[in-house]
């Protein structure tokens, strides 16, 4: 087994070099060691942590919950700017945490946390990943994602009001939870904090869910399953054209120009599309009328007339076509990891640019 550098030293900081603590800039870097256990919620969290400097730990306890991808390409995705140390000795456990400033610990249950001995670890900042958080009725409770979503009222919302509900695909929540505990961590380590931070997935879906809860606070209505159409702003909904589909979204101060890119200018005296309200009223007409303007034109052609009339529309692109987006090869947000002896894959880079993305050095992540 090798492990890590700050794990088989008494004194982390006393084993680097000045030229180690010190980036091209010449600044200061202290880095902060973080240990990672748990699933694909915790593993987005230490992936964020990597992508920002940090020492990042993985310790591996066997266990794999359900992807939608292989193992190989999660932990690609996850895991490939960490070193990792394959066990289940809680004793390694609580000697690693001993020295980490952060641990990242994401368990099925409470219980399964007790049992980890979670309390009893020294770290500075611990955050504690659950389905369901440490305390209430549920606490105790397994989930799943798909468990999730629907307990927290996302399912209700998605699909054709005339179909069953639907869930979302991938690992939205884990990864969403991830970001959370992310900058919950890092907030206490700013504010040179030593806490616990208790975050359970379904309260990361509610606090994310805030279109839904303002329209029943405020307005006292439950939304319900709409298919595509946005139902709120009128016209915001998928339109098929010649060789696909677009989405154009208008908000009230769109519809002027919305006209000119139908070519149909007399719809700003259509006493049926006067505002947002009544358009509303009138959804199914005006989107019948976009429906057959839009039918025989291609995608190409639509998007050059809405950029020339500046409204927003969006063009569906198949995994391909995004792979082949010009923007985001401008932007380099695509690398290619090896994998072993093996050709090496093509992977989503870091999401943000460190460095002024405006002058050469600018890089995903890290930056020093």
């Amino acid at each position: 087994m090798v492990y890590p550098y700050w794990i088989t030293k008494q004194t982390w900081k006393t084993q680097l070099t000045d030229e180690d603590l010190v980036n091209e800039h010449g600044h200061l870097v202290v880095m902060d060691k973080v240990l990672e256990i748990g699933g694909y919620a915790a593993g987005y969290c230490g992936k964020l942590f990597a992508a920002s400097g940090a020492d990042v730990v993985r310790l591996d306890r066997g266990e794999r919950p359900p992807a939608w991808a292989s193992a190989k390409a999660m932990d690609l995705f996850l895991h490939s700017h960490k070193r990792t140390v394959v066990s289940s000795d809680l004793d390694l456990l609580a000697s690693l945490a001993a020295k980490a400033d952060v641990l990242i610990c994401e368990t099925n249950t409470a219980d399964e946390l007790d049992q980890l001995g979670f309390d009893r670890c020294k770290t500075p900042v611990k955050v504690a990943l659950t389905p369901f958080g440490r305390t209430g009725p549920k606490a105790n409770w397994r989930a799943s994602a798909s468990v999730l979503l629907a307990n927290g009222g996302y399912t209700h919302l998605i699909g054709e009001p005339d179909r069953e509900p639907l869930s979302l695909p991938g690992h939205y929540l884990e990864f969403q939870t991830g970001a959370l505990a992310f900058t919950a961590a890092n907030s206490a380590r700013w504010a040179n904090q030593s806490t616990q931070i208790d975050l359970g997935q379904l309260e990361t879906l509610m606090s994310l869910s805030q279109f839904t809860t303002v329209r029943w606070h405020c307005a006292g209505e439950l939304r319900s399953r709409h298919g595509s159409d946005f139902w709120f702003v009128v016209p915001s909904q998928l339109f098929a054209c010649a060789d696909g589909w677009v989405y154009l979204n208008i908000v009230p101060a769109f519809w002027d120009p919305l006209t000119v890119f139908l070519e149909q200018p007399e719809l700003l005296i259509d006493p049926r599309f006067e505002n947002n309200d009544l358009r509303m009223v009138n959804r199914d007409v005006l989107h019948a009328l976009i429906a057959t303007e839009l039918a025989h034109q291609s995608t190409d052609e639509l998007l050059r007339k809405a950029e020339s009339c500046r409204i927003p529309l969006g063009v569906v692109l198949s995994f391909e076509q995004v792979l082949a987006d010009p923007h985001l090869q401008a932007r380099q947000f695509w690398q290619t990891l090896p994998v072993d002896n093996s050709e090496p894959v093509y992977t989503p880079a870091y999401a943000f640019l460190q460095g002024n993305a405006l002058e050469p050095g600018a890089k995903r992540g890290v930056s020093w």
